[in-house]
C-alpha cells in the first residue's frame, strides 16, 4: 500500500489499516464527528457501514454537510440523531435528499439543525474547554427556538445594552477526518480551505482517526509545519486511504508530491438517482460498499482510468473569455426568465459594490454563485473578491462550477481559511465589508428566509450558511417567483431578513429602504410577449403570497445585452 513503505519497523507510530481503526475506536452509541471537504471522510464512512450494517449502532452524527456516502449512514439506519447544518444531495447542484426527508418524517432520526458557523462555534467551545461560545448567528430564528437547551440569548454583561447569543459546547466522542498527509505520529496537514475540519477534531474527547492520501516522514512535516493543523497528541490512528474523499474533491494546500483530484460528478449523479428509491439505494450500497471488502477494492472498482481522469481534471481550468464576440445564438430576444433573473442580479451586485464599497461578495451555491460570477467577469475581477462559506477568498470562477466544491476554484484562491474565520469575521464580523448573495426555499414580505422546512413539515436542506450570511453588511436574495415561495407566513424562519435590501425573482426586482420595512416591487423584466407593464405587475401580484406593495413608479428594466447573455451561457456550461 502506497505510504506504508515509508514506515520502518522500529517506528510504526499510530498507523493502522482502516478496518482495524474503525473496530478499535468506533463504538455503538458514540457521538461521531465527521469532517473533510464537503462530503466528509468517505473511505471511513464506507467502512463504518460495512462493520455496522444491520446492527444497533445508535450513532449521533455530527457533520456540517451530510451528503454523498454520509447520507447512506442514515439510509442504513445507523444514525439515531443528526447534528448538522446541511443535508442534501450535492453533485453539479444541491438538491433536497429523499433519504433525509423520509428519515425525519418517519422519526427514524432526531434532527438538530445549526448554521455552519454556530455549529463550529459549539465545537470550538468544546475544544477550548468552555461551556459556550458567543455568536452573532441563530438569534431571532426558528433555529434558536428549536435548540433552547443549547442556545441562549443574554444581555451583554459589559453594558452595551445588546443581546448576545450563546451556543453551548459540543464534545464528540470520536472524530474522523481526512487529510492530505500525516507522519506516523499523526501530525496532519489537511486539505484547504479548512472549512469545518478543525474544531471537531480538537474537541473530541476520544481523539481522532485520520485517513490520509499518503504518509510522509517527519522531516516532511517539519518542512511544512505551518500547514499542520491537527497535532499528533490528538490523533489515535493514522490510516493511508488514497482518494479518501471520493466522490468529492481534494485540493493540495501547497505541498510537494501530492496529486489533487476533482469531484466525480457522474458518480454523484448516479448515487442521486439511486437515492430516489429505497430499493435502488440498497442495491447501490450493496454494489459499491458491501461487496467491496475494503477501500482498496473500492478503488479497484473505480478503476485506474477513472481515478486518473479525476486527477487530470483537477489540472485543467475551464477558462471564461470575456473578449469573444457574441454568437448568433446569443440573441437578446431569446432569453429565458431564469437568465433575465441572473443578469438582473449581476447588475444589482455591481451596483451595490459601487455604491457601498463592498470588498467581498459571498455567494451561495447554484444560481447565486452564477450571478456573482457574471458580475465578477463584467467588472473584470477588479471590483470585489469572491468568497465562499468554507473559507475561499479571492478565487477566479471556473465555468460550470457554481456548486463551489471544486478543486479548480480552490487553486485560484488568494486566501484559504476555515468556516469560523469566514462566516464569523469576514462575513459577519464588526468590520465586515461583505455583500451576501443568497438563494432561498421561501421568503416573506420582510425578506426573512426559510431553507429548512416546508409548510407541510418536509425537510428541505437546512440552514447551511444562510443564517450566518445574513450578518453581512448587506444581503440580496434570488429565487423563483411563485406563491409557494413568496409566502405570507414562513413555516420556519431560517434567518431574519434585516440585512436584505433587494430581492431579484424570475419576474422582477423588489426593494426595501429600512431593515423592518416590507419589500416593494420596483421593477419588472421585459416581456417577449409584449404585454403591458400593468399586466406584468398584475401577474407578479398573482404569484405573490401576500398583498404586494409597489413603488410609486414601477420601472421596466432593460433586457439582456448579447454580451451579457453570451457570458452567462459560457459560465453555465
Amino acid at each position: 500500500m502506497k505510504g506504508l513503505d515509508m514506515i520502518t519497523p522500529e517506528k510504526p507510530g499510530k498507523v493502522l489499516d482502516l478496518r482495524e481503526a474503525i473496530e478499535r475506536f468506533v463504538k455503538p452509541g458514540m457521538k461521531l464527528h465527521l469532517a473533510a471537504g464537503i462530503g466528509g471522510p468517505s473511505a471511513a464512512v464506507c467502512e463504518i457501514i460495512r462493520q455496522y450494517r444491520g446492527k444497533n449502532s445508535g450513532f449521533t452524527l455530527i457533520q456540517s454537510t451530510v451528503t454523498g456516502h454520509s447520507l447512506n449512514l442514515v439510509h442504513t439506519k445507523l444514525v439515531k440523531k443528526l447534528i448538522c447544518s446541511v443535508c442534501a444531495n450535492i453533485s453539479a447542484q444541491g438538491r433536497p435528499s429523499r433519504v433525509i426527508q423520509d428519515a425525519v418524517e418517519n422519526k427514524q432520526v432526531e434532527m438538530e439543525n445549526w448554521t455552519l458557523n454556530s455549529l463550529q462555534q459549539r465545537l470550538m467551545a468544546g475544544a477550548f474547554g468552555v461551556p459556550f461560545m458567543p455568536t452573532r448567528s441563530v438569534s431571532g430564528s426558528s433555529i434558536a427556538d428549536d435548540n433552547k437547551d443549547t442556545f441562549k440569548s443574554i444581555e451583554d454583561p459589559f453594558g452595551s445594552g445588546t443581546e448576545v447569543g450563546l451556543a453551548g459546547a459540543l464534545i464528540p466522542d470520536i472524530s474522523i477526518i481526512h487529510g492530505c498527509v500525516a507522519d506516523v505520529d499523526g501530525n496532519v496537514i489537511p486539505a484547504a480551505p479548512y472549512g469545518e475540519d478543525l474544531w471537531g477534531a480538537l474537541a473530541s474527547k476520544g481523539g481522532v482517526i485520520v485517513t490520509v492520501e499518503k504518509i510522509v516522514p517527519t522531516e516532511f512535516i517539519q518542512k511544512y509545519a505551518a500547514l499542520v493543523k491537527i497535532p499528533a497528541y490528538a490523533v489515535n490512528a493514522v490510516v493511508p486511504a488514497q482518494l479518501g474523499l471520493h466522490p468529492f474533491s481534494l485540493a493540495n494546500p501547497g505541498i510537494s508530491d501530492l496529486d489533487p483530484y476533482e469531484k466525480d460528478v457522474d458518480f454523484l449523479n448516479i448515487l442521486f438517482e439511486a437515492s430516489e428509491s429505497e430499493h435502488a439505494l440498497d442495491e447501490w450500497i450493496r454494489e459499491w460498499v458491501l461487496q467491496c471488502d475494503n477501500h482498496e477494492q473500492y478503488l479497484e472498482k473505480l478503476g485506474e482510468k477513472r481515478i486518473a481522469d479525476l486527477k487530470e481534471k483537477s489540472g485543467r481550468v475551464k477558462t471564461v473569455s470575456t473578449q469573444v464576440p457574441p454568437s448568433p445564438g446569443d440573441n437578446a430576444e431569446t432569453f429565458k426568465p431564469k437568465e433575465m433573473m441572473l443578469i438582473a442580479l449581476a447588475r444589482e451586485i455591481m451596483s451595490s459594490v459601487e455604491k457601498h464599497g463592498h470588498k467581498a461578495v459571498l455567494a451561495g451555491a447554484g444560481l447565486a454563485a452564477t450571478a456573482a460570477f457574471l458580475a465578477y467577469f463584467r467588472l473584470r475581477g477588479t471590483g470585489f473578491e469572491l468568497a465562499t462559506g468554507n473559507g475561499q477568498i479571492g478565487y477566479t470562477p471556473v465555468a460550470g462550477e457554481s456548486i463551489l466544491a471544486s478543486e479548480a476554484n480552490v487553486r485560484t484562491s488568494k486566501m484559504l481559511t476555515d468556516t469560523t474565520v469566514m462566516q464569523g469575521i469576514i462575513v459577519g464580523g464588526e468590520n465586515n465589508k461583505c455583500l451576501g448573495i443568497l438563494g432561498a426555499g421561501q421568503m416573506d414580505r420582510f425578506g426573512n428566509i426559510n431553507s429548512t422546512t416546508t409548510s407541510e413539515g418536509k425537510f428541505l436542506v437546512g440552514s447551511g450558511g444562510v443564517n450566518d450570511a445574513l450578518n453581512a453588511r448587506e444581503a440580496i436574495l434570488c429565487l423563483k417567483q411563485s406563491k409557494d415561495r413568496f409566502v405570507d407566513k414562513l413555516a420556519y424562519v431560517t434567518g431574519r431578513g434585516g440585512a436584505v435590501t433587494t430581492v431579484v425573482s424570475t419576474m422582477g426586482i423588489f426593494r426595501k429602504q429600512n431593515p423592518q420595512d416590507e419589500l416593494h416591487l420596483v421593477a419588472c423584466f421585459p416581456d417577449l410577449q409584449l404585454r403591458s407593464l400593468e399586466e406584468r405587475v398584475e401577474e407578479i401580484r398573482n404569484h405573490c403570497g401576500w398583498d404586494l406593495k409597489t413603488a410609486p413608479v414601477v420601472e421596466e428594466i432593460a433586457g439582456p445585452s448579447p454580451e451579457e447573455l453570451q457570458l452567462l451561457r459560457r459560465l453555465s456550461t
